[in-house]
């Protein structure tokens, strides 16, 4: 019984490749400029135009401070996911010999025979994922709070100070948007995890899962409804 069989590797690159070119395709090609999050950054340039325009900003405040509240959540999710899959490495090895471990192993469904080191870089993979997840998400909780900040030092609109209002409300909305593009990318992460989770089963099951998650992931970014209806080329 080899390590990695060359279906395991063959599904390894698979997913490096599925992942790679999901995120070529939502952020460098032509279809970049369609998906759910550009819509929803248009969103938020009309959003801080607006904003300029209030004396009393404390509802972009509290807007902001729900967005993240939400990073913290998933962040923390992703650093208690990650510590328990650092409580299960290593745990292979102290079963026993390999025809122990494999014993264990036969209880899990659809699961391959394998050696424990080879179950453990499993693990150490899919921590890494989640470990990835957690500093997108305290990146973006960072910056969500950095647009808080320049929300409460936009100054009060005036026809003098109009062109510098203007510009600080497009930086704010651009930084907010970098906030929301790395929560984004957060939300991908823990999307690759659970695909990289079928790897523990076989080989066929990680492709299997990685294929059906990009589907979930282009359809909700381009065929959905939230984006049919932000969408403005389509009113």
């Amino acid at each position: 019984m080899s390590a990695f069989s060359y279906f395991d590797i063959f599904a390894f690159i698979f997913f490096l490749i599925a992942i790679s070119g999901y995120s070529w395709l939502t952020q460098y090609s032509p279809l970049s400029k369609s998906n759910i999050s550009k819509n929803v950054q248009d969103e938020r340039i009309a959003w801080m135009n607006a904003m300029i325009d209030r004396e009393n900003r404390m509802v972009d405040m509290l807007i902001l401070t729900n967005l993240s509240h939400g990073n913290a959540f998933f962040a923390s999710t992703a650093i208690v996911i990650a510590g328990a899959f650092a409580t299960v490495l290593g745990s292979a090895t102290n079963i026993g010999t390999n025809s122990q471990f494999n014993t264990v192993l036969e209880n899990i469904p659809f699961s391959t025979p394998t050696e424990p080191y080879v179950f453990n870089a499993k693990v150490l993979f899919i921590m890494v994922i989640f470990l990835t997840a957690f500093f997108k998400f305290a990146w973006a909780f960072r910056l969500t709070h950095y647009a808080s900040i320049m929300i409460g030092a936009t100054p009060e609109k005036t026809d003098e100070n109009r062109q510098e209002c203007e510009e600080h409300a497009s930086r704010v909305a651009n930084l907010s948007g970098l906030a929301g593009y790395h929560s984004n990318g957060g939300l991908h992460t823990y999307y690759y995890g659970i695909a990289a989770c079928g790897w523990f089963f076989n080989p066929f099951i990680f492709i299997l899962a990685t294929t059906l998650i990009v589907t979930v992931l282009y359809r909700r970014e381009y065929k959905s409804r939230g984006h049919a209806i932000l969408n403005k080329s389509n009113k």
